[in-house]
């Protein structure tokens, strides 16, 4: 179920102290090639090569931490909230944290030091799976565990990615509304439940990227018209996409990120170039259909001032009650 961008699964190249004398019956003294720089220390008797770690991106080198601090544990701790998004495929808006989150039992307890969190939680046997040998909450608990206390635009931006079916086939959906309101109900009561259900409730499985997710809660906290998602349009014989469309202004918007010019993957064998050119013949397109368009990156997809800002001055109205439940 791990989704990452390398072809073979990073937390493979994982080495422990423990493992080595294992299988070669002697402590190779990873720390002192560590030190010399052929490996990065994860943890403490956990390390990893040096030219694969600098390689690995950000959420890939978290999963990396992650699986360290469970098998160093050798216990029957479950991983959950980011730890488990991690290992599931769920995106991080902002990047992943510092820590590494585990679910205990309320009666065994168990203090949280540097980091690593532990939750003293009720969990369902339901709400267990296990990924790459490893005990993680499934991806509905892990949606609503992080639904409850993330903030708005990171909490939709999980819950629309879980629920997310791409139409060429990329991605698959990890979940379906009736899983994120089972799981929610069987947590009852507990902290945070009426923001996960606004969460829940909230969550379309037409967002296609996190900008889009973060733009969605910021429209709507702001009072904007909702928006149809993914709306069609057929320019030059073929059938497009928006993000954005605002049917009573018939408007636009898109919520424009680099990762489709500079990501291999999304450019389908394209050079960035190419790229550029197709998405201003698509445009100009859906231009002449309608009566405005504009785009925005992330950085104004994240802001509810700064996309208010954009959107007021593309000529939208704030006439829809602004949304409140967060």
């Amino acid at each position: 179920m791990t989704q990452f961008a390398h072809p073979d699964n990073p937390t493979d190249r994982l080495l422990s102290v423990a493992e080595y004398t294992r299988s070669f019956g002697a402590d190779l003294r990873l720390r002192r090639r560590a030190d010399s720089g052929d490996y990065h220390r994860v943890s403490r008797g956990q390390y990893f090569p040096r030219d694969h770690w600098d390689a690995l991106r950000q959420e890939e080198r978290y999963a990396v931490l992650v699986c360290a601090a469970a098998a160093a544990r050798q216990s029957e701790l479950v991983l959950s909230h980011e730890s488990a998004a991690v290992l599931l495929g769920l995106p991080f808006l902002f990047g992943p944290p510092n820590e590494v989150h585990f679910i205990v039992s309320r009666a065994a307890g168990g203090r949280s030091k540097p980091g690593i969190r532990k939750h003293a939680v009720s969990i369902d046997p339901r709400d267990i799976t296990v990924v790459n040998g490893l005990q993680v909450t499934t991806v509905a608990r892990t949606v609503v565990d992080l639904a409850a206390v993330l903030d708005p635009q990171s909490a939709v931006t999980v819950a629309d990615r879980a629920l997310s079916v791409d139409r060429r086939g990329h991605l698959a959906a990890l979940a379906t509304k009736a899983d994120l309101y089972e799981a929610w109900e069987r947590m009852l009561p507990f902290r945070g439940s009426v923001r996960a259900g606004a969460v829940i409730d909230f969550a379309s499985h037409l967002a296609g990227s996190a900008n889009e997710s973060a733009s969605r809660v910021n429209i709507a906290l702001n009072g904007f018209p909702e928006p149809v998602l993914q709306h069609p349009f057929i320019v030059d014989g073929a059938e497009v996409f928006v993000d954005f469309y605002f049917p009573d202004e018939d408007k636009v918007g898109e919520a424009d990120g680099k990762v489709k010019y500079y990501d291999s993957v999304m450019r389908h064998g394209r050079t960035p170039e190419q790229v550029l050119w197709d998405e201003k013949l698509r445009e100009d397109g859906v231009r002449r259909q309608v009566h405005g368009f504009t785009r925005w990156p992330f950085s104004i997809s994240v802001s509810k001032v700064r996309l208010r800002t954009r959107l007021l001055e593309f000529g939208l109205p704030t006439t829809r009650p602004a949304l409140r439940a967060w």
